[in-house]
């Protein structure tokens, strides 16, 4: 990925866009619903705050799709040596429970 002023975002960008060719050929894919929206990224405290559009709330692969959806926003975001934790957030609001029961209430670490 080239520099830019926001590489955290453009990391989780790029995941929302899926894989490419030759890494969909490796049976690599992206979970995360692909008309998702990130509306901002920011980090404090060592912990990133990833506001999604409400997209994000519809996975069709079930509770597996939901618990890799969040993994892979997870060790994104936490690749960066100033994150730590995520709190993922919907349309700006912390919301308790991602699909059929996955936690995102409270700041995520690997």
């Amino acid at each position: 990925m080239p520099a830019s002023d926001s590489p955290m975002t453009d990391a989780l960008r790029a995941l929302i866009a899926g894989p490419s060719a030759a890494e969909r050929e490796r049976g690599l894919m992206s979970m995360i619903p692909p008309a998702t929206r990130i509306i901002s990224a920011t980090v404090r405290d060592n912990t990133a705050f990833v506001n999604f559009s409400e997209e994000f709330l519809y996975n069709t692969y079930g509770v597996e799709g939901y618990e890799e959806q969040v993994r892979q926003v997870v060790l994104t975001a936490t690749e960066f040596p100033n994150v730590n934790n995520v709190q993922i957030l919907i349309e700006g609001r912390q919301i308790d429970y991602l699909g059929e029961g996955i936690w995102i209430g409270s700041p995520l670490n690997r």
